[in-house]
């Protein structure tokens, strides 16, 4: 079977190398490099140890993931012809695609692997910048995580970030979460010789003219109460306590029944917003939306049946199911064919047609709304003068 050894170089230079490593890497006749550009590189060529680099085809392929593959294909052919060395920076199991791709070669039993050494840059970025990481802490892959991923309560390192143009890709997606003027750090060469760190509010990390394999991006745990207001873990726990004995008089005996009306009454404060056009006030109602959802949320988890994750995932999980023309295999090509998608996802839940009185109460009152708001005419007026018309 084909045989592929995969050998770490560690995050820096060879002083953080391990005895071990190198002198495997000093005796091998040939190594393949995922790239030449790592401190010990030039170590290895002048001992005059046979290196074979892949760089020429990050320049040959568009992506990162059609680069990976290539270099792992190269491999795999290459060791048809007899055992290969294949050497990465850091540890090969951190955030090295071309190593998972090749386990999954061999888990498909294409290919042995044998994985050594070396020194994580994660070691050497925690010592660097002194990161308490007790107080939280997640290593994300710049090229592929979500905003969702974030937690602001935690110490952050990006990795996967090389360049200009890959620190704004990750900073387009930072920005939906952080604020832009949030403190982070670019490090470059960690625990080597040549280690950098440029300190830079958020929105700046890709004006720095750099280029590197060995960039890590490090954001601080935020110390800033506002972000806690865009967490919906803080709101869940904002009124639990509310409706807790220890909370506010009013919340703590409300129940669902009691409440009810309020959410007809706010649906209605949404809808003048939207009328108005007034996209600060859709914040505001929507909000007062949401709060509903929320408190009502609290009252059923007080009570012992349901939470607000309950409700996130109903919410999540219907969505899902009836759009599987977007999330499944169906396929619609017309309005009739999505009409005819949704009504298929609606019958497999197994659901009971009902008459829908809401539907032509919403027209009505809708139509009604419209008229007071546009035209500045008193609601009372309009239902009286439509319910003189109708008895006419």
């Amino acid at each position: 079977m084909k045989k592929i050894e995969i050998i770490g170089l560690g995050s820096s230079d060879l002083d953080q190398m391990p005895l071990g490593i190198w002198r495997r890497l000093e005796n091998a006749g040939r190594i393949h490099l995922r790239t030449k550009d790592h401190p010990a590189v030039s170590a290895l060529a002048e001992l005059g140890v046979e290196l074979v680099d892949f760089d020429h085809m990050y320049e040959q392929h568009g992506t990162f993931e059609s680069t990976y593959e290539a270099i792992v294909a190269a491999l795999m052919e290459e060791a048809e012809q007899g055992d290969v060395l294949y050497a990465v920076p850091g540890h090969p199991l951190f955030y090295e695609t071309t190593t998972e791709l090749l386990i999954e070669r061999e888990r498909n039993g294409e290919v042995a692997l044998a994985i050594s050494g070396g020194h994580s840059f994660i070691d050497a970025v925690i010592t660097t910048l002194k990161i308490p990481v007790n107080e939280g802490f997640q290593v994300l892959d710049g090229t592929s995580f979500k905003a969702g991923e974030l937690d602001y309560r935690q110490h952050t390192l990006i990795t996967q970030v090389y360049d200009q143009y890959s620190l704004g890709e990750a900073k387009i997606s930072l920005l939906d979460y952080y604020p832009a003027e949030t403190g982070v750090k670019i490090v470059d060469a960690a625990g080597s010789a040549e280690e950098q760190i440029h300190s830079m509010a958020l929105h700046e990390i890709d004006h720095l003219d750099i280029q590197s394999n060995l960039l890590c991006l490090y954001i601080p745990r935020v110390e800033d109460s506002s972000m806690a207001q865009r967490d919906i873990h803080h709101m869940t726990e904002i009124f639990d306590t509310l409706v807790s004995e220890e909370g506010c008089p009013w919340d703590k005996v409300q129940t669902h029944e009691s409440i009810e009306r309020h959410l007809i009454e706010e649906s209605y404060e949404v809808i003048e917003a939207i009328e108005r056009q007034d996209d600060e006030g859709i914040v505001e109602e929507l909000g007062d939306i949401l709060l509903q959802v929320a408190l009502h949320s609290a009252i059923g988890k007080k009570n012992g049946y349901f939470d607000f994750y309950d409700v996130l995932n109903s919410l999540n999980a219907k969505v899902v199911r009836r759009h599987p023309h977007v999330f499944g295999e169906a396929s619609v090509e017309s309005l009739d064919d999505l009409s005819r998608v949704w009504a298929e996802a609606k019958a497999k839940e197994g659901k009971k047609e009902k008459v829908k009185y809401e539907k032509a109460y919403g027209e009505i009152v809708l139509e009604w709304m419209k008229e007071t708001i546009h035209h500045e005419r008193p609601l009372e007026d309009i239902i009286k003068e439509r319910r003189d018309r109708d008895e006419t």
